[in-house]
């Protein structure tokens, strides 16, 4: 008696342990296809081809972003950048910088491959910044420092000349230099008064 109740306990066990394992095996399978489901689904939404985002979006690190600078002058619609921002779209190398100090400033030293459009002087050097720039084009304004506004005011002016994209990185040439990012001096090609 005592044998037969033993190999009963085992066999007890044994559909225990198997009802365990498919109890495994199904959570499992559910788990595999609910992920393909997911899978599927995000990839449809997020189609490129349809506006969406692709797998692998490169998401900038803000954890070190300061705060932005806000001009005196500022008004709603003034697109301001910052430092990182700004930096972001030089190395994407599609904006086009444009330097609003006067030329003297410009020729001392400027953000490297920035066009000079003073704007204090905007109908004499208006004419060869044109060719430069386009209305499809990101265009990133930028003066002096936080003393200056002639930035924001060019800004203003290429938006109502229909430029949408034209932004203000306020704080401009001070900011840039104290980061150590890229520079040169004297008066570039083509970027001089007609």
């Amino acid at each position: 008696m005592i044998i037969a109740w033993t190999e009963s306990l085992d066999i007890g066990n044994d559909r225990n342990i198997l009802g365990g394992m498919k109890t495994f095996r199904d959570m499992m399978l559910i788990i595999i296809v609910a992920s393909l489901i997911g899978a599927v689904t995000n990839t449809i939404r997020n189609s490129t081809a349809l506006g969406g985002l692709p797998w692998r979006t490169p998401w900038p690190d803000n954890r070190e972003m300061k705060a932005l600078d806000i001009p005196p002058s500022y008004q709603p619609g003034d697109s301001l950048l910052s430092l990182e921002e700004a930096y972001t779209l030089f190395l994407g190398r599609k904006a086009v910088f444009i330097d609003a100090r006067e030329p003297a400033e410009y020729e001392e030293g400027h953000i490297q491959g920035a066009i000079n459009l003073p704007f204090e002087q905007w109908d004499d050097y208006w004419e060869s910044a044109k060719p430069h720039l386009s209305p499809d084009t990101e265009t990133v304004a930028y003066c002096e420092g936080l003393d200056c506004e002639v930035s924001l005011f060019l800004a203003r002016e290429l938006k109502q000349l229909g430029y949408e994209k034209a932004y203000i990185f306020f704080g401009g040439w001070l900011k840039w230099k104290e980061a150590g990012l890229p520079i040169e001096t004297g008066n570039a090609e083509g970027h001089a008064k007609e």
